[in-house]
């Protein structure tokens, strides 16, 4: 098992390429495989057109799309500084990137999940000041779906509760959400300690509160395995960052503690990304590692590690050996617009 950089680099490469291209002969391969011992490939799909974080993403009918998310400068929360703008690429290995819809205000700190060909988006907060200003920061409660055959996005039932820096997954017909905090102007920061599953299937369909989760934590991940949820990462109300998983098992209604990442401190855990890719959950953090919850959800396996780390990013399923690293930033150069196929290999 081995990972390679590939040494030229594609604008746009099919996912059929992602995932079967094998290891170039290179000089000097041998000293990097056995230095890093990972089992990945790496090529790049199309640029995006402007490096955006904390935004939402997801795959839907053979493309990305991505919607929300701070593209202004950083560390400056401002209305013009929030993507308004739903952006799409199709995973066929051909096209740019295309802007389907503009909402005119945008928001970051969502969540956004796709099932049976339509999007959903969630929370998040609107910057209510413009550039200069003091910030004014709100979250919001909002659920809305976007059907890609008409364009448009239609109003849901709201969360119970608004909400931002959480995350939310789809396991069978049943969207989860957990973690975050809700803002409220300067000095009126609630963390969250509820969590809720809405049914898809269901005209009439209101949010479920579930048991109550056991952290405070926000800038987490969350994905599924088998038949459970597990909340990857993130920062605590009280004790910075952390490593910690937590699992939720929707059958019998309990929470119980997983197998931390891997890591020497807690920002391995810090605004990760992370979805269930073939069967099994594959996390990408902070310090540019990646990672594979065993099968029985006991343990991590690092799969490799990248040239750069990304937080505040998303990783998207693109098959079942492959995925997709799409926006975020990193210490050193702050926002990308790369976007990465990563394939494993056995």
């Amino acid at each position: 098992m081995y990972l390679v950089r590939l040494t030229c680099r594609f604008s746009v490469v099919s996912l059929a390429l992602a995932a079967s291209l094998a290891a170039p002969e290179v000089k000097g391969q041998e000293e990097r495989v056995e230095e890093s011992q990972p089992d990945l490939s790496i090529t790049t799909l199309t640029e995006m057109p402007v490096g955006i974080t904390s935004f939402g993403a997801a795959v839907c009918d053979g493309a990305i799309y991505t919607w929300g998310g701070h593209d202004g400068a950083a560390h400056e929360y401002y209305q013009a500084g929030q993507n308004s703008v739903l952006r799409r690429l199709a995973l066929n290995g051909q096209g740019e990137w295309e802007s389907v819809h503009d909402s005119k205000i945008g928001r970051q700190g969502l969540a956004m999940v796709s099932h049976a060909g339509k999007l959903y988006r969630m929370g998040g907060f609107e910057a209510r000041n413009q550039r200069g200003e003091e910030q004014n920061l709100h979250s919001v409660a909002t659920f809305e779906q976007f059907d890609p055959a008409t364009n448009q996005w239609t109003e849901l039932p709201a969360m119970p509760e608004a909400r931002s820096s959480f995350d939310a997954v789809v396991l069978g017909d049943k969207i989860y959400i957990m973690g975050g905090w809700a803002l409220a102007g300067e000095g009126n920061t609630q963390w969250s300690d509820t969590a809720y599953a809405y049914d898809l299937t269901s005209a009439d369909s209101k949010w479920e509160k579930l048991p109550q989760p056991p952290f405070q934590r926000r800038a987490l991940s969350a994905a599924y395995q088998g038949d459970r949820l597990f909340v990857i990462g993130g920062m605590q109300k009280q004790g910075g960052p952390t490593r910690a998983v937590s699992i939720f098992d929707p059958d019998t209604g309990t929470w119980s503690a997983g197998p931390d990442l891997p890591g020497e401190d807690g920002m391995e855990g810090f605004g990760n990304s992370s979805f269930n890719v073939g069967g099994q959950i594959c996390v990408t953090t902070y310090g540019g590692h990646v990672y594979q919850l065993s099968e029985d959800g006991t343990a991590w396996k690092k799969m490799g590690s990248l040239d750069s780390g990304r937080f505040f990013h998303r990783l998207l399923p693109v098959s079942d050996n492959a995925f997709a690293l799409i926006g975020g930033a990193n210490m050193e150069s702050g926002k990308t617009t790369e976007v990465e196929v990563i394939a494993t290999k056995d």
